[in-house]
């Protein structure tokens, strides 16, 4: 996983909110509206506390209560534990694994900004792995290419970026019959 990339360009900027006093029922139908699994419980406008569908499940269903009688307040998870959008993926995902924690809402200057899943950074890493197995399968090619003595028909030559339609593997670049000689030449001396 890239581990030096910040919060800000993983997290979701949309966040579904709902005040304290909302009924679990109001809630739950929020949630359903925006096809998410959690609600971020603002206080006067400021994040204090989160409610997910384990909570609803759990604090409300299990118990046979009547959803439009309790409040989020009654059942959210608080003190609402937080990160910055400048934070680290690394240092968050951590954090969230540490704290068995799933979802973490951003906050920037008192105000929410953002929430991050742990699916969100699976994804990031799910991405990054892919990358780096296609960088790895690019370079396992050329050194198949250099030792079959095969090359492309043609492309751009990595030393003097000229425009060649005979290119070959030499020094670990794809270059131009005439770089090709010089390298060749360098070499011998």
């Amino acid at each position: 996983m890239e581990t030096d990339i910040p919060l800000r360009e993983v997290m979701v900027r949309e966040v579904v909110t709902g005040d304290k006093n909302l009924t679990v029922l109001q809630a739950a139908k929020l949630m359903r509206r925006f096809h998410v699994d959690s609600i971020i419980v603002l206080d006067n406008g400021e994040p204090v506390g989160i409610v997910t569908d384990g909570d609803i499940i759990s604090a409300v269903v299990s118990k046979d209560t009547k959803p439009s009688a309790v409040k989020l307040s009654e059942i959210m998870t608080t003190p609402l534990i937080t990160a910055s959008p400048n934070d680290r993926v690394s240092i968050i995902a951590r954090k969230m694994s540490k704290g068995r924690i799933r979802k973490m809402p951003v906050v920037e200057d008192g105000k929410l900004v953002g929430i991050v899943a742990d699916v969100d950074i699976l994804s990031i890493s799910s991405e990054m792995n892919s990358i780096l197995a296609e960088l790895v399968e690019m370079s396992v090619e050329r050194e198949t290419m250099e030792l079959e003595g095969e090359s492309p028909e043609q492309g751009l030559c990595e030393k003097c970026g000229s425009f060649s339609n005979y290119l070959v593997l030499k020094g670990g670049l794809m270059v131009c019959e005439t770089c090709k000689d010089e390298l060749e030449l360098e070499g011998e001396e």
